[in-house]
């Protein structure tokens, strides 16, 4: 049973709670990392205490993690062939 938030949700809330947009993948990352990330930080979206949405960052297509109060632009969902939804502009 979880005694709390895992390595993961503590830095991404390390850093949203100072107010910080984190940018939550790239490619400083393994494949193994960022599955855990994204996992993480979709926990934390379903309790409420961030939000994520896809930006362009650097020409390419990043999920960010937001303060749930920020202000950002509408997004949409989209359904990609594997099946799985993602968040666009």
């Amino acid at each position: 049973m979880s005694r709390g938030p895992g390595i993961w949700q503590r830095q991404i809330l390390d850093r949203i709670e100072a107010g910080k947009v984190v940018i939550l993948t790239g490619p400083e990352h393994t494949h193994a990392e960022q599955n855990a990330i994204r996992r993480a930080a979709n926990t934390l979206e379903a309790k409420g205490a961030l939000k994520i949405i896809a930006s362009r960052v650097d020409g390419r297509s990043r999920l960010v993690a937001c303060p749930v109060d920020m202000k950002t632009p509408p997004f949409r969902v989209l359904t990609g062939l594997d099946g799985k939804q993602y968040r666009t502009k």
